[in-house]
């Protein structure tokens, strides 16, 4: 009875999404209300980010204070997770952060009735009827159901630990293929602001404990995936030393120029590369060639590509201590 509304329920938001933003032309569609004699599709989703889903946030990517406390509360229901051994567990905090409620995903009364959608009944048991401005923690991203759930409760904040796709392709649990982002840049539909997004907290963490299915076929969890498997390790090297060195200011602080290089083994060219630097939270005084994209991510300062075959691009920062960078 899961797998065959789950399956409904995908089937359905599909159709809808191909049926309607395929159609889409902007240089003849009236955005806004339809006369009764207009043929009506929807506008696709997110056009102020450039794609179909909304950004999700990394904990590298948020400043030390703001992970620190994602990190804290994800701690929470993590250990909850593995007191009452219920994989999915969630919790909803209050704007001027007051932990309100929990909710564990029992299976019961119903399949429905997921840790999302558990902790919102505890909610409404104490009287909480609006959620604007709530963040919600859940140890698993939410899956097509809950996230659509949220968008209807005006949540300001999602945050999760694993990643829907690990949990099929990886932990081999029963999961609707779809990113919750696909469902969270539709918010335009019921409310006029997105909810922002974080993922991956803690999930070395809740990764390691939500384990894996796939050699036991037997369980009630278990789904052969039908994923699209790919290696992770970037052809990417990074090569820099040091060119200059030098004190000053009061302190006789000692600085270093570092020349880097980034060379490209692969036989193809890669296209807009990503950056992760280290250790997390240090910026160089000045650097060249990179761009910061927020927290510790950094981008190609200009023409995002790197050709194959020892293709490669240079940069350059100067720091009071050496920085890696590694490619993502």
């Amino acid at each position: 009875m899961k797998l065959l509304f789950s399956l409904i329920f995908f089937i359905c938001i599909l159709k809808l999404s191909l049926a309607c933003e395929g159609n889409f032309n902007p240089t003849t569609a009236n955005i806004g209300e339809c006369s009764k004699d207009q043929t009506v599709g929807w506008v696709p989703a997110a056009p102020e980010y450039g794609t179909e889903t909304l950004k999700v946030w990394t904990p590298e990517e948020l400043s030390p204070q703001d992970r620190e406390m994602h990190e804290q509360r994800m701690a929470y229901i993590l250990a909850i997770s593995k007191q009452t051994r219920r994989k999915f567990v969630t919790s909803i905090y209050a704007q001027n952060g007051t932990l309100l409620c929990h909710g564990v995903n029992t299976g019961k009364p119903n399949l429905m009735t997921h840790g999302e959608v558990a902790a919102v009944n505890n909610c409404t048991s104490l009287g909480i009827t609006s959620y604007t401005n709530m963040t919600l923690y859940t140890t698993g991203e939410p899956c097509t159901m809950c996230a659509s759930a949220i968008l209807w409760l005006d949540f300001k904040v999602v945050v999760w630990g694993t990643w829907n796709s690990d949990l099929l392709c990886k932990v081999c649990m029963g999961n609707i293929p779809m990113d919750s982002s696909y469902i969270f840049s539709r918010y335009y539909g019921v409310r006029s602001t997105p909810p922002t997004l974080i993922g991956g907290v803690l999930r070395n963490e809740t990764d390691a404990w939500f384990t894996s299915y796939c050699s036991n076929p037997a369980s009630v969890y278990y789904v052969k995936p039908k994923c699209a498997c790919y290696n992770s390790t970037s052809p990417l090297v990074i090569q820099q030393t040091a060119s200059n060195t030098w004190y000053e200011g009061p302190n006789n602080t000692k600085y270093t120029q570092y020349e880097a290089k980034i060379i490209n083994n692969a036989n193809y060219a890669v296209n807009n590369p990503t950056f992760t630097s280290s250790p997390s939270g240090v910026k160089p005084r000045t650097v060249w060639g990179l761009k910061n994209e927020g927290g510790d991510i950094w981008t190609l300062g200009y023409y995002p590509v790197i050709s194959g075959n020892g293709g490669s691009f240079s940069f350059g920062y100067i720091s009071s201590q050496e920085i890696s960078f590694k490619a993502n």
